[in-house]
């Protein structure tokens, strides 16, 4: 179901789910769930503005998330931001209008493998005063729900125990093993991305055995390739490794081998491979870690330098 309108439509909403209302108007694009048009408008989130629908969140993400408070819900809204140099250079314009209508198709095909992904209500895309797009994402929240950076901290401060932190790293290397084998490529693989509930975590101790879900987010950039090559495969493990690398040396070490070693054979059952990818993705690491460091330090000052400038009039 689409409103009439004189501007061109986007291609990529042609390949929209069922069950998604298409809202077009001159300033902007919104699909829409079914089943929430009616509650998003009545608090004023449409096409082209927010209304007074949008409140800050206590969520984090890249950069701090809004949310849309209904009657009994509450939605995750994400601005989409550019990471890196590109921020600012651009701010939050983008050229292309499909990313987060891409992600809502992503979304969807993940939900209907039965891999866990946060259900998407809303994806929109507005004309940005001097050129580009303004772009946004509202999905459903998982609440009670903590990110695996939050868990590695818990672990850090020892107030999570063997049973739980040995089913998260199989919980891992099992999400890893479907989205790799749904031929999904995670263009952001970090613990920051992917979520466990509280009430999982607190259960683990007690039922070791029983396996519990981690739900992935954030699939923006992400692609599904098919069948995934070796070295694909294991850039998006080394991407993750390095994340979590990354927090253990800001803080403490987070993980232990044994933990590795779950996390590689719930992620290779067959077990013909894990000790190979392991060996290689340490070797990579290993090697290209330095770069990663230098980039990492060079953004930091760039993005001092930038600050520095903007209050001094540059």
């Amino acid at each position: 179901m689409r409103q009439p309108i004189a501007r061109p439509t986007l291609p990529i909403l042609a390949d929209l789910p069922s069950g998604y209302f298409v809202d077009e108007a001159p300033g902007g694009v919104l699909a829409v769930r079914v089943d929430y048009a009616e509650a998003l408008r009545l608090i004023g989130f449409g096409p082209e503005t927010d209304g007074d629908a949008a409140h800050e969140s206590d969520l984090h993400g890249r950069q701090p998330l809004s949310e849309l408070r209904l009657p009994k819900e509450r939605l995750v809204l994400r601005r989409f931001s550019h990471g890196g140099l590109m921020r600012w250079a651009t701010g939050s314009r983008f050229l292309d209008a499909e990313r987060p209508f891409r992600e809502l198709i992503l979304a969807d095909a993940l939900a209907k493998s039965r891999i866990p992904t946060l259900e998407v209500v809303a994806a929109r895309a507005r004309f940005a005063r001097g050129g580009g797009w303004l772009l946004d994402l509202c999905t459903r929240r998982l609440e009670g729900s903590l990110d695996l950076g939050e868990v590695l901290e818990r672990v850090g401060r020892g107030e999570l125990g063997d049973g739980a932190r040995g089913q998260v790293a199989t919980a891992l290397g099992g999400l890893l093993r479907r989205l790799h084998g749904f031929g999904l490529l995670h263009a952001d693989l970090q613990p920051r991305n992917l979520l466990v509930l509280e009430s999982d975590l607190a259960g683990a101790e007690e039922q070791s055995e029983v396996p519990i879900p981690i739900w992935v987010i954030d699939l923006d950039r992400s692609a599904f390739v098919g069948d995934l090559s070796e070295g694909e495969r294991r850039s998006n493990l080394r991407r993750l490794f390095r994340a979590i690398d990354r927090r253990d040396k800001q803080g403490g070490r987070f993980l232990r081998r044994t933990d590795f070693v779950r996390f590689f054979r719930a992620y290779d059952a067959s077990g013909n491979r894990w000790k190979s990818d392991w060996r290689q993705i340490m070797a990579d690491h290993a090697r290209n870690g330095p770069a990663h460091w230098v980039g990492q330090v060079f953004e930091r000052v760039f993005a001092a330098d930038a600050t520095k400038g903007r209050r001094l009039g540059g």
